[in-house]
């Protein structure tokens, strides 16, 4: 009963922070929180939103569903070989969302935060042709990054937040080892490529 119970949990925690839905909910965190940004009018706000929504989870769920029904990938992505057309497409898909918000009069940190995410994905890209690093971790490391260089280099009252994002972050990194996913190793590096890349750009540049 409690191992089934702990297998449940950590399947639900592996699908709800999905490592594709994590750039929109840092997005949102900021978004909502940036001085400035509440006299924007609701069509603008919305169309940011749908920007980064669109590029960094429909498009690139939308592939993954493809290439899985096309049968050239499984859908969990079990070999580290089977995740490399997702990543590489990720970025391409983010990177054009990140040319459309360049258009945009918005601060400049939404613009170097998509920047960032495309070339994590780019990094993973790499690593992954290689060695199977975990994408989970990697996408929650980017949200702690995101937050922490925000607060620190804006001084924007986000504390919440931020423990919110590494108190989930170990629940989610810790039920990837459980579910055997990863080991240590592949969730350690993929946690800490993506906070240490994410807080240098947001915070430096």
């Amino acid at each position: 009963m409690i191992q089934n119970f702990l297998k449940y949990t950590a399947q639900l925690f592996s699908f709800v922070f999905n490592p594709f839905l994590i750039p929109t909910i840092g997005f949102m965190v900021v978004y909502f929180h940036m001085p400035g940004v509440e006299l924007y009018p609701n069509k603008a706000r919305n169309v940011l939103l749908g920007i980064v929504f669109i590029s960094t989870f429909v498009l690139p769920m939308f592939f993954v569903m493809l290439m899985t029904l096309s049968k050239r990938i499984n859908y969990n992505m079990m070999h580290h070989r089977e995740r490399l057309l997702p990543y590489i497409f990720s970025a391409f898909s983010i990177l054009l969302g990140a040319q459309l918000l360049g258009k945009m009069p918005i601060p400049g940190v939404f613009k170097m935060f998509m920047l960032a995410t495309c070339l994590i994905l780019i990094a993973l890209f790499f690593i992954t042709m290689k060695w199977k690093i975990s994408g989970h971790a990697s996408g929650m490391g980017g949200l702690v990054g995101l937050l922490l260089s925000v607060a620190m280099k804006y001084g924007i009252d986000i504390n919440a937040y931020i423990i919110a994002s590494i108190i989930i972050s170990g629940i989610v990194c810790s039920a990837r080892l459980y579910l055997k996913k990863h080991n240590p190793a592949q969730v350690y590096a993929g946690f800490a490529l993506s906070s240490v890349f994410m807080f240098s750009v947001i915070y430096f540049l």
